[in-house]
């Protein structure tokens, strides 16, 4: 299965993308970005691939992406509706001398990491919330929003890693295989 390169679109005025995208712009193929992701998938339930990590999404449902890390969310049924808030960032934005601070010691942990995770109760909700309300938040209030959530779950045990230190440059698939992946997915 190929990787796509996604390019993420900023708008002018911001520094990081935060918007819901719904079916058919819920769609994707299997893809991955620069920009570090994260995502509450607000409606419809499919396939989750994150890595090599492979399980099944459901409303309310949000995952943290590192950079570079393909990923693939896909509908159960063509006639479901998918929709996801998504926020993509690069670590750039954030400054290597503020990260390099004690106090953002945790944040820079997490952003160092190559990691896929889901998150899982207590967080899960407030960080789908926050996600939410950054949608439609502007100027500092976004900042803020962004470093809040990334504080929450830096600190935070509530999540699951699914993948980590994965390579689609390493992985080597038999293109019979790799036909009757694309298929399947098709």
């Amino acid at each position: 299965m190929k990787t796509l390169i996604q390019k993420v679109l900023v708008e002018e005025n911001h520094s990081f993308a935060c918007r819901t995208y719904r079916t058919p712009n819920f769609e994707t193929n299997w893809h991955k970005h620069e920009e570090v992701e994260l995502i509450v998938i607000t409606e419809g339930y499919g396939t989750v691939m994150i890595g090599e990590y492979v399980g099944e999404y459901k409303s309310g449902d949000v995952y943290f992406i590192a950079a570079n890390l393909p990923h693939w969310f896909k509908k159960n049924h063509h006639k479901i509706t998918g929709s996801a808030v998504v926020l993509q960032f690069r670590k750039e934005i954030l400054g290597y001398d503020l990260l390099q601070t004690p106090e953002m010691r945790n944040i820079n942990a997490l952003l160092q990491k190559d990691e896929g995770i889901a998150l899982d109760k207590k967080l899960q909700s407030e960080t789908g919330q926050l996600l939410k309300s950054l949608e439609f938040s502007e100027n500092f209030n976004r900042m803020l929003l962004l470093f809040t959530i990334l504080n929450r779950i830096s600190t935070s045990k509530e999540f699951r890693v699914l993948t980590q230190n994965f390579s689609s440059n390493n992985i080597t698939i038999n293109p019979a295989i790799e036909k009757i992946i694309d298929y399947s997915f098709k």
